[in-house]
């Protein structure tokens, strides 16, 4: 192992360290340079990625969430051609309706449009393809920020003017469609995806669709998808029923051919008896999702395993994971529940960091772990490994969404977040969830350096109202939404900004109008007595 090991790396990244025994034991005297060799090789490296991050504009961590997000949903995709013939039929005639691609929860709208977004660009080179995933960051699923930078995106993919862009809700749905009719002057189609519109927030009434236009400029296409809801509605007063495509359950030669594809990469197969129980189960609904929750539970079996027996729709399939999880000889219940609850009361997600110190501050947690713990800890905080084996076990269900200026945990798919929210967060349960969260981020300095007041910490400007108000700390989140030293951190702070005439360094007031949907939020459940 350690020739391979040399072979691999080179001899520069191998490090030998010396322990020598001290009676029975062994001497922790290499510890130390062990130590410091990981900080001066590690350090700079981690500090180079980090500054990058900060250093790029807001709309280009945008971009690059949106496509990592579709990239992550294309992968491995299978079938569907007669829809996604259709779409590119749609791309190459005149047609000035926006199409429309709805179908039930789990039939795999995000992969198919995320998939046509990738042919679009390979069979359209000339084209402006723009893709919004909604949901996949916090900024998509709120109507003004979504159409603001659409508005950016499309201005210089046409080398306009950013300038005029407003930032009100409604002069941006006059704007909107200005910035569409770049496109008219040849300089190449403009095709934009929007993907789940029905992830749209109660923000501004964005989900009665007033600001997406029946008909388009010329030289622009537009695909959206939706869950056949009130959005959908919407679109079906707007447009011809020939621009309404139903994705349908996927038939059982392509489920079959995708099960062989994730199998073939997890480097794993079946007995002729377990792929039999995944497949017909699967062909009881013709959910993708559902495929690919069988799936995950199915990689995980013996050839000799003998309890073989799926869940026959998603919702079944999933709470049958967090009770195997929860079994005392994998995990616990506290703990899976605990986490699940946190990262499901979350606004936009948490950190790792941020899961185990409130899992560490939950004295329920803390006491469940010691419980089941041979040793006593060194301190009061949760081990990392205790959640690190629970991620693993959590992590194809799990994904990472940019938001507050960091990487956020939180669930792949809404049915996972609405299962979650049915066994662990509901009632007094929920509240409880909101305030453990809300002291977590109380405690927490406003600016990540008390002592230079140009970085704000995002996390509690975000966090903190909407766990007050969520858990009924009214006294609270009136002092907090009142705090003028607040208020003023969370409206205007130091940020990036690229502009025409390059890159420079102002002061944004983004954070205007999340403070608006702060009031707005608490002044909707603040109780009438």
């Amino acid at each position: 192992l350690k020739s391979k090991l040399k072979e691999k790396t080179g001899e520069h990244n191998i490090f030998t360290y010396n322990a020598k025994w001290k009676g029975n034991i062994v001497a922790t005297d290499h510890l130390k340079k062990f130590c410091d060799d990981v900080y001066q090789n590690l350090s700079e490296i981690i500090g180079k990625e980090i500054s990058l991050i900060e250093e790029k504009p807001a709309l280009e961590r945008e971009i690059d969430s949106h496509e990592a997000f579709g990239k992550d949903r294309a992968e491995i995709f299978v079938g569907r051609v007669e829809i996604l013939e259709k779409i590119q039929n749609y791309i190459n005639k005149v047609d000035k309706h926006p199409l429309t691609v709805y179908g039930e929860s789990g039939t795999g709208k995000s992969a198919l449009m995320a998939y046509s977004v990738q042919q679009t660009r390979e069979k359209n080179p000339e084209a402006k393809v723009i893709s919004r995933f909604i949901g996949a960051t916090p900024e998509s699923s709120d109507g003004r920020a979504l159409l603001e930078s659409l508005c950016r995106q499309i201005s210089r993919a046409y080398g306009a003017e950013e300038s005029g862009i407003p930032t009100d809700y409604k002069e941006l749905v006059e704007e909107f469609p200005k910035r569409l009719a770049l496109a008219a002057a040849k300089k190449g189609p403009l095709v934009i995806y929007l993907d789940a519109l029905d992830q749209l927030s109660d923000a501004n009434n964005a989900r009665n669709l007033n600001w997406l236009l029946a008909e388009l400029p010329e030289n622009v296409h537009l695909i959206v998808s939706t869950l056949p809801d009130e959005c959908y509605q919407a679109l079906k007063g707007k447009l011809p029923a020939g621009n309404l495509l139903e994705l349908r359950p996927m038939p059982s030669e392509e489920g079959e051919k995708l099960l062989d594809l994730w199998l073939k990469d997890a480097k794993r197969t079946l007995q002729t008896h377990q792929r039999k129980e995944v497949v017909v189960k699967f062909n009881t609904n013709g959910l993708p999702l559902y495929l690919k929750l069988a799936f995950e539970e199915a990689r995980r079996w013996k050839s000799y395993s003998k309890k073989i027996e799926l869940s026959s729709d998603v919702r079944g399939i999933i709470n049958d994971l967090f009770n195997r999880l929860s079994l005392d000889e994998n995990h616990g219940e506290m703990i899976v529940s605990r986490s699940l609850g946190y990262l499901a009361a979350a606004k936009n997600g948490l950190t790792e960091d941020e899961l185990i110190d409130v899992l560490s501050e939950d004295k329920e947690v803390f006491d469940d772990f010691k419980r089941r713990s041979y040793h006593e800890p060194p301190e009061q905080r949760l081990p990392v490994v205790i959640w690190s084996r629970l991620y693993f076990d959590l992590e194809p269900y799990l994904t990472e969404r940019s938001a507050d200026g960091t990487s956020l945990m939180s669930f792949y798919h809404r049915q996972f977040s609405e299962t979650t929210n049915e066994g662990y967060l509901s009632g007094e349960t929920k509240v409880q969830r909101h305030k453990q969260l809300a002291q977590y981020f109380k405690k927490q300095d406003l600016y990540r350096d008390p002592q230079n007041q140009k970085s704000p910490n995002l996390r509690k400007l975000s966090e903190l109202p909407f766990q007050q108000t969520n858990g009924e700390l009214w006294d609270e989140v009136f002092e907090t939404l009142t705090d003028f030293e607040f208020l003023e951190a969370k409206c205007t702070y130091i940020a990036v900004s690229t502009t025409g005439t390059g890159e420079e360094t102002r002061k944004v007031h983004g954070g205007v109008y999340e403070l608006l949907e702060d009031y707005r939020r608490s002044l909707e459940k603040y109780p009438s007595s």
